[in-house]
């Protein structure tokens, strides 16, 4: 083989690798930081055993935030691991206000889920972005001197952790500030499948909770 065949190859497979690194953008994966407002709706009590047997379980606002670590298939299509905690604390249980008694109560839900996300493919550094998720959320309900809750002497504190399935709904914004990072806003709902624990020799049950969260976030592509 010639020299000027091989300086002509050569030179070809340079030119193709060049054009295919041009062609796989180097900032497929991306981690994004989000925080903000969580709004928990009322959810009913389900069972007949427990310190409640009926009515309602009513929430305080409390917050959410988490880490997301993505990989963009395309400019429009990307799946993402999504992890995070919400936090509520419980405002009444079965209609009673809690800080009567002065008893206390918290939820605290850890999401942890698969998301698909849909980037609308628009000119411009703003990417407005639509998507869903699904897993499970490690659900901790804590809470102390509950009526009924314990028994006498006993430990006042009421408190256990289940998973339920979870199912989320993205909606939202980002606008490139540099090459490689975005600042946005997101409203993220969750809902879970019912939720049951278990202390004190007593079950407390309700139905799935509805989270709805309004978050700052920042996103930084590597």
């Amino acid at each position: 083989m010639s020299m000027k065949i091989v300086c002509g190859l050569s030179a070809g497979a340079l030119a193709l690798a060049v054009a295919t690194s041009h062609a796989q953008p180097a900032d497929k994966f991306y981690v994004a930081a989000d925080g903000g407002a969580a709004f928990q709706e009322q959810t009913s009590i389900r069972n007949g055993n427990s310190f409640a047997s009926a009515g309602d379980v009513k929430f305080n606002t409390g917050f959410r935030s988490g880490l997301v670590l993505g990989y963009s298939w395309c400019r429009s299509f990307a799946t993402e691991l999504d992890a995070s905690v919400v936090r509520n604390s419980i405002n009444t249980i079965g209609g009673d206000n809690l800080s009567a008694f002065g008893a206390r109560a918290d939820l605290t839900e850890i999401p942890l889920l698969a998301n698909a996300i849909y980037t609308v493919p628009i000119k411009g550094p703003w990417k407005p972005f639509i998507g869903f998720g699904l897993g499970a959320a490690i659900s901790r309900f804590d809470s102390a001197n509950i009526p009924l809750s314990y028994y006498s002497g006993g430990d006042p504190h009421y408190r256990d952790t289940d998973v339920p399935f979870a199912y989320q709904a993205v909606v939202g914004v980002k606008y490139s500030v540099l090459k490689s990072v975005d600042l946005g806003i997101a409203y993220k709902f969750i809902g879970t499948t019912g939720h049951s624990w278990n202390d004190n020799n007593i079950t407390f049950q309700t139905e799935g909770t509805m989270t709805h969260s309004i978050l700052a976030t920042v996103t930084w592509r590597f």
